[in-house]
């Protein structure tokens, strides 16, 4: 049974305004701004050679982004990147033209990264993804997206089809078994907005729970319910985004052998190997 070696690095840095993630926020504290990180995972398939990546973070050079995007960065996001993905890899001895395939959760600025950077690699997205996103900027110059995330010839979006039926994977019913081995299983997650995936990797001692923007923080684990916490300022459909929080909770909850591992939560040392504990259970 193959399984999988992960590694953790950041890709630059973003802030949420506290507004956009709890509903109960009062005026002294709405404007409140927490700061984010934007992870992304480095994964190899030992059988096959493959060496993948889900998310890259933000692109180092802020500036390339559209008009309408940097009209969010002043406002509250202020990103910045001390590091990109590409020279994180590099640094620790992974070239980018080496990435097989970037699997991204979806396609919004801080975990796309730049696909340029990886001129051998294949960009996967989720279904429904370019039916949202496309024309993007500069052929629809009000468009928050790039054009240049869908390189031509190297983008690869995952159809409706592509997702099979699956047992043992509760309280999913449907997974994209990418590989065909059972070792990265992506599953349809909309919710976040349209084409929002999370994946199943099968590491040593269990799965990590490629969570991507299905929450923003711990709390939204718990808080999720009607009538809680959570604000859904972040999230084109909470109903869906509740249904996707509550299904990772249940398949967490039900096995000891997952981690859970979201694009903007936790802390992770530079390239350090993401392994499950057994009992680790919801802890992040």
């Amino acid at each position: 049974m193959t399984t999988l070696e992960a590694h953790a690095l950041n890709a630059g840095y973003a802030f949420l305004p506290q507004r956009l993630l709890f509903n109960d926020t009062t005026p002294a504290n709405a404007n409140t701004v927490d700061k984010f990180p934007a992870h992304f995972f480095h994964l190899h398939h030992p059988d096959k050679n493959l060496h993948f990546l889900w998310d890259a973070g933000i692109r180092n050079d802020i500036s390339a982004y559209p008009p309408a995007m940097q009209a969010t960065f002043e406002a509250f996001l202020h990103p910045y990147v001390p590091e990109d993905a590409p020279s994180g890899l590099a640094r620790n001895g992974v070239a980018p033209e080496s990435i097989d395939y970037l699997f991204c959760s979806h396609a919004h600025f801080d975990h796309a990264g730049d696909p340029e950077k990886f001129p051998n690699t294949k960009i996967v997205y989720g279904a429904g993804t370019q039916a949202h996103v496309r024309p993007a900027y500069p052929i629809n110059p009000e468009s928050r997206f790039l054009e240049s995330l869908f390189p031509e010839g190297r983008t690869l979006e995952l159809t409706k089809g592509d997702f099979k039926p699956i047992e043992g994977f509760a309280p999913w019913d449907a997974a994209c078994d990418f590989f065909g081995d059972g070792s990265f299983l992506l599953i349809d997650a909309p919710g976040h907005m349209p084409g929002h995936t999370i994946a199943l990797a099968r590491v040593e001692a269990g799965y990590l729970l490629l969570g991507g923007d299905s929450c923003h923080c711990e709390a939204h684990l718990k808080e999720y319910v009607p009538g809680g916490r959570m604000g859904f300022g972040m999230h084109k459909d909470a109903g869906r985004t509740r249904e996707n929080i509550s299904k990772i909770v249940e398949f967490a909850k039900a096995r000891g052998d997952v981690r859970i591992c979201l694009a903007h939560v936790g802390i992770y040392k530079d390239w350090e190997k993401v392994v499950v504990k057994q009992g680790e259970g919801l802890m992040l």
